[in-house]
């Protein structure tokens, strides 16, 4: 794949003035250095699996207004669903608005559009503590621009409205999952080298949890309605995001906060955050980042008596147990890395995170006890990054 990257012209092809075609590659080497860990899929062996991928694009213009798009995305992750990532019909009657319909990158971070382009940032890994709060990437659905410009003010409006529909990945789980009624809007305003974001979003979330389910409808039969209650993992979603960042040639420090709450006994409230700063000497860029997610559950007490019968006692028991499998989740991740751009379209990175984690892992997101981890391992990771 190293000959392939290096050796193809990088030229965007076009059958003709209408149909344009594009794409992206990253190939990514990482170690772990703790045998008890994973963090973002890679453990002490030395892995190319983990973040490496292809993408293809094709761009047709229909008209002068219309195009249609489409996104093949291969991935070396098994967590990761390869296929057609991408496919809308794009409306854009003047320079200001743009509508796109179909399926689309879903816009709750600031670099949700480029996720899977490593070109287009200058991590080689986006800071996991905030950006793995997102349990998917796509929605199908409906999503207007509008940009304009007021002296040296840049302003853009966004909203979108859809559903997701497909499943997700919970530490080795596959759970078919549904999010109807999802609606977000964010507004971006620039000043010069300075920009902020705030965003909204929001959806009614079914999750197939059938043991959970189950278990549910046997708590609320024999009277105890509210931890019943608590194991429903079903209900509203909201999802609140702000980023501030200022760059310059030499000089850039971003930034973006996030909070996810969801009404569901068995959905966490989650803090994240993180702030990177970089130095530009071309080609080269040199980074440091920090990164904290905090994810909590309003975990209820235990209704259920012990001591009264045999069948109340596993009751209780069982009850417990299923609390016992959402414990609260802390993690911090420290970054520092380089970047070279050897050419105008292909870059090579370094970067080394040191990870933190608090005794309780949920092994649902970055961090994995795979027993006996105490706590701290560093990661280690090259790439060529590479857009054509």
């Amino acid at each position: 794949m190293i000959l392939i990257l290096l050796g193809i012209s990088p030229v965007a092809s076009a059958a003709d003035d209408k149909l344009q075609f594009s794409g992206f590659a990253r190939l990514v080497l990482g170690h772990l250095d703790d045998k008890n860990a994973e963090y973002v899929g890679y453990d002490n062996s030395i892995s190319l699996d983990q973040q490496s991928l292809l993408g293809l694009q094709a761009d047709y213009h229909l008209s002068d207004s219309f195009s249609l798009t489409s996104q093949f995305v291969g991935y070396t992750e098994d967590q990761r669903n390869s296929g057609l990532q991408w496919l809308y019909l794009t409306y854009h009657p003047n320079n200001a608005l743009q509508v796109k319909l179909g399926r689309q990158r879903i816009p709750f971070f600031n670099y949700s559009d480029s996720l899977d382009v490593g070109f287009a940032y200058p991590w080689l890994t986006l800071p996991q503590q905030f950006y793995d709060t997102a349990f998917f990437s796509t929605f199908d659905g409906i999503l207007a621009n509008y940009q304009f410009a007021i002296n040296d003010w840049l302003i853009n409006y966004e909203g979108y409205w859809g559903r997701f529909d497909d499943k997700i990945y919970l530490s080795t789980q596959e759970i078919n999952t549904k999010v109807i009624g999802l609606v977000g809007i964010n507004a971006t305003v620039a000043y010069k080298n300075f920009s902020l974001r705030a965003s909204y979003n929001q959806g009614d979330v079914n999750i197939e949890q059938d043991e959970a389910e189950l278990f549910s409808q046997l708590l609320r039969q024999v009277g105890f309605t509210q931890s019943a209650d608590w194991l429903n993992a079903n209900g509203l979603i909201e999802f609140y995001q702000f980023s501030a960042n200022y760059e310059n040639l030499n000089y850039f420090v971003r930034s973006e906060i996030a909070k996810m709450v969801g009404e569901g006994g068995l959905v966490a409230d989650i803090d994240s955050f993180y702030i990177s700063a970089g130095y530009n000497f071309y080609p080269y860029t040199l980074y440091i980042s920090y990164g904290k997610k905090d994810l909590h559950f309003d975990h209820l007490a235990n209704e259920i008596p012990f001591g009264v019968s045999p069948e109340l006692d596993v009751l209780a028991a069982t009850y417990l147990g299923a609390l016992a499998q959402f414990p609260d989740d802390k993690s911090a991740g420290t970054k520092i890395g380089l970047r070279w751009d050897v050419l105008s379209n292909l870059a090579l990175k370094t970067e080394v995170t040191y990870v933190e984690a608090n005794d309780e892992i949920s092994n649902d997101y970055a961090v994995k006890d795979l027993g006996g981890f105490d706590g701290e391992a560093i990661l280690y990771q090259l790439a060529i990054e590479w857009v054509f």
